[in-house]
Protein backbone atom coordinates (compact mmCIF):
# COMPACT_ATOMS: atom_id res chain seq x y z
CA UNK A 1 0.00 0.00 0.00
CA UNK A 2 1.41 3.58 -1.01
CA UNK A 3 1.98 5.75 1.70
CA UNK A 4 -0.69 8.19 -0.76
CA UNK A 5 -3.34 5.47 -0.17
CA UNK A 6 -2.40 5.80 3.60
CA UNK A 7 -2.67 9.70 3.85
CA UNK A 8 -5.83 9.81 1.69
CA UNK A 9 -7.24 7.17 3.72
CA UNK A 10 -6.33 9.04 7.08
CA UNK A 11 -8.01 12.13 5.85
CA UNK A 12 -11.68 10.26 4.26
CA UNK A 13 -12.21 7.42 6.55
CA UNK A 14 -12.17 9.45 9.84
CA UNK A 15 -15.28 11.73 8.41
CA UNK A 16 -17.25 9.30 7.04
CA UNK A 17 -18.16 7.68 10.49
CA UNK A 18 -19.43 10.82 11.44
CA UNK A 19 -22.55 9.01 9.45
CA UNK A 20 -23.42 7.12 12.02
CA UNK A 21 -23.02 9.87 14.76
CA UNK A 22 -26.56 11.46 15.41
CA UNK A 23 -26.65 15.07 14.28
CA UNK A 24 -27.33 16.31 17.77
CA UNK A 25 -24.22 14.79 18.94
CA UNK A 26 -21.93 16.11 15.78
CA UNK A 27 -23.33 19.70 16.85
CA UNK A 28 -22.47 19.44 20.94
CA UNK A 29 -18.91 17.87 20.51
CA UNK A 30 -17.98 19.41 17.29
CA UNK A 31 -16.23 22.44 19.14
CA UNK A 32 -14.06 19.80 21.09
CA UNK A 33 -12.99 18.16 17.90
CA UNK A 34 -11.80 21.82 16.28
CA UNK A 35 -10.09 22.68 19.63
CA UNK A 36 -8.19 19.33 19.80
CA UNK A 37 -7.14 20.04 16.07
CA UNK A 38 -5.54 23.74 16.86
CA UNK A 39 -3.76 21.92 20.03
CA UNK A 40 -2.56 19.37 18.00
CA UNK A 41 -1.14 21.55 14.84
CA UNK A 42 0.27 24.27 18.01
CA UNK A 43 2.23 20.17 19.02
CA UNK A 44 3.45 19.98 16.18
CA UNK A 45 4.54 22.76 15.20
CA UNK A 46 6.11 22.93 18.77
CA UNK A 47 7.99 19.85 17.62
CA UNK A 48 9.35 20.94 14.32
CA UNK A 49 10.71 23.66 15.42
CA UNK A 50 12.22 21.96 18.35
CA UNK A 51 13.53 18.99 16.19
CA UNK A 52 11.39 16.60 17.63
CA UNK A 53 9.51 15.40 14.60
CA UNK A 54 9.73 16.36 10.87
CA UNK A 55 6.57 15.70 8.06
CA UNK A 56 8.50 13.80 5.21
CA UNK A 57 5.46 12.94 2.83
CA UNK A 58 2.10 15.02 2.64
CA UNK A 59 -0.98 14.94 0.15
CA UNK A 60 -1.18 17.88 -2.31
CA UNK A 61 -3.45 20.45 0.21
CA UNK A 62 -2.05 19.73 3.04
CA UNK A 63 1.34 20.35 2.74
CA UNK A 64 2.63 21.87 5.93
CA UNK A 65 0.30 19.78 8.35
CA UNK A 66 -0.19 16.30 8.05
CA UNK A 67 -3.90 14.86 7.02
CA UNK A 68 -4.17 13.63 10.87
CA UNK A 69 -4.83 17.33 12.17
CA UNK A 70 -7.59 18.12 9.87
CA UNK A 71 -9.22 14.89 10.41
CA UNK A 72 -8.27 11.92 13.02
CA UNK A 73 -7.53 13.95 15.68
CA UNK A 74 -11.13 16.51 15.07
CA UNK A 75 -13.20 12.99 14.81
CA UNK A 76 -11.47 10.99 17.38
CA UNK A 77 -11.97 13.17 20.05
CA UNK A 78 -15.48 13.41 19.53
CA UNK A 79 -16.33 10.22 19.42
CA UNK A 80 -14.41 9.33 22.73
CA UNK A 81 -16.09 12.02 24.48
CA UNK A 82 -19.42 11.21 23.00
CA UNK A 83 -18.73 7.77 24.88
CA UNK A 84 -16.80 8.45 27.99
CA UNK A 85 -18.43 11.92 29.07
CA UNK A 86 -19.39 12.16 32.70
CA UNK A 87 -16.77 9.17 33.80
CA UNK A 88 -13.72 10.72 34.03
CA UNK A 89 -11.48 7.97 34.63
CA UNK A 90 -12.83 5.72 31.54
CA UNK A 91 -12.18 8.98 29.52
CA UNK A 92 -8.39 9.26 30.78
CA UNK A 93 -8.04 5.42 30.75
CA UNK A 94 -9.28 4.90 26.89
CA UNK A 95 -7.33 8.20 26.09
CA UNK A 96 -4.28 7.04 27.11
CA UNK A 97 -3.98 3.64 25.35
CA UNK A 98 -4.98 5.34 22.71
CA UNK A 99 -2.02 7.86 23.17
CA UNK A 100 0.19 5.24 24.13
CA UNK A 101 -0.60 3.15 20.64
CA UNK A 102 0.07 6.61 18.53
CA UNK A 103 2.96 7.57 20.13
CA UNK A 104 4.61 4.33 20.40
CA UNK A 105 3.50 1.96 17.51
CA UNK A 106 1.76 4.53 15.30
CA UNK A 107 4.83 7.17 14.56
CA UNK A 108 7.13 4.18 14.87
CA UNK A 109 5.37 2.42 11.77
CA UNK A 110 4.48 5.93 9.97
CA UNK A 111 8.14 6.23 10.37
CA UNK A 112 9.05 3.09 8.54
CA UNK A 113 7.36 3.97 5.84
CA UNK A 114 8.87 7.62 5.41
CA UNK A 115 6.00 9.87 6.01
CA UNK A 116 7.58 11.29 9.17
CA UNK A 117 10.97 11.21 11.37
CA UNK A 118 10.75 11.55 14.62
CA UNK A 119 13.10 11.68 17.58
CA UNK A 120 10.81 10.78 21.00
CA UNK A 121 7.39 9.02 20.94
CA UNK A 122 7.77 9.58 24.63
CA UNK A 123 6.96 13.61 23.87
CA UNK A 124 4.44 13.31 21.66
CA UNK A 125 2.86 10.94 24.65
CA UNK A 126 3.05 13.51 26.85
CA UNK A 127 1.38 16.23 24.74
CA UNK A 128 -1.38 14.20 23.64
CA UNK A 129 -2.26 13.13 27.17
CA UNK A 130 -2.22 16.78 28.45
CA UNK A 131 -4.24 17.76 25.27
CA UNK A 132 -6.97 14.89 25.79
CA UNK A 133 -7.38 16.63 29.85
CA UNK A 134 -7.42 20.00 28.38
CA UNK A 135 -10.24 18.63 26.12
CA UNK A 136 -12.01 16.96 28.69
CA UNK A 137 -12.24 20.06 30.96
CA UNK A 138 -13.24 22.11 28.05
CA UNK A 139 -16.20 19.58 27.09
CA UNK A 140 -17.27 20.35 30.99
CA UNK A 141 -16.74 24.02 30.38
CA UNK A 142 -19.04 23.93 27.00
CA UNK A 143 -21.95 21.74 28.59
CA UNK A 144 -22.12 24.23 31.45
CA UNK A 145 -23.18 26.84 28.79
CA UNK A 146 -25.32 24.51 26.87
CA UNK A 147 -27.36 23.63 30.13
CA UNK A 148 -27.65 27.16 30.58
CA UNK A 149 -28.76 28.44 27.08
CA UNK A 150 -31.37 26.07 27.47
CA UNK A 151 -32.66 27.22 30.86
CA UNK A 152 -32.84 30.72 30.12
CA UNK A 153 -34.28 30.22 26.44
CA UNK A 154 -37.40 30.77 25.28
CA UNK A 155 -40.10 28.44 26.94
CA UNK A 156 -43.79 27.87 24.38
CA UNK A 157 -45.59 27.43 27.99
CA UNK A 158 -45.29 31.38 28.65
CA UNK A 159 -48.38 32.96 27.91
CA UNK A 160 -49.32 36.84 28.54
CA UNK A 161 -50.89 37.98 31.59
CA UNK A 162 -54.58 38.42 29.81
CA UNK A 163 -54.51 34.76 28.50
CA UNK A 164 -53.62 33.45 31.85
CA UNK A 165 -57.20 31.85 33.54
CA UNK A 166 -58.44 33.36 37.00
CA UNK A 167 -58.17 32.11 40.12
CA UNK A 168 -61.31 30.96 42.26
CA UNK A 169 -61.03 33.60 44.43
CA UNK A 170 -60.86 36.22 41.39
CA UNK A 171 -64.08 38.14 39.92
CA UNK A 172 -63.70 39.10 36.09
CA UNK A 173 -64.48 42.44 36.75
CA UNK A 174 -66.68 42.42 33.06
CA UNK A 175 -69.75 41.00 35.32
CA UNK A 176 -70.11 44.25 37.48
Amino acid sequence: MSNQVILWGTLIIPWLTLLFMPKEDIKRYISVGLLSAILSIIALNTGISNMWWAIRENIYPFVGVHPFFFSLFIILPMWLIKYTYGRFWLYLTVDTIINAVYAFAGLPWLGTRGIIDFNSSLIAFIFASIISVILYKFQIWQEGIYVRSERNGFSPNLQPAAAKPLTKDQKDNEDE
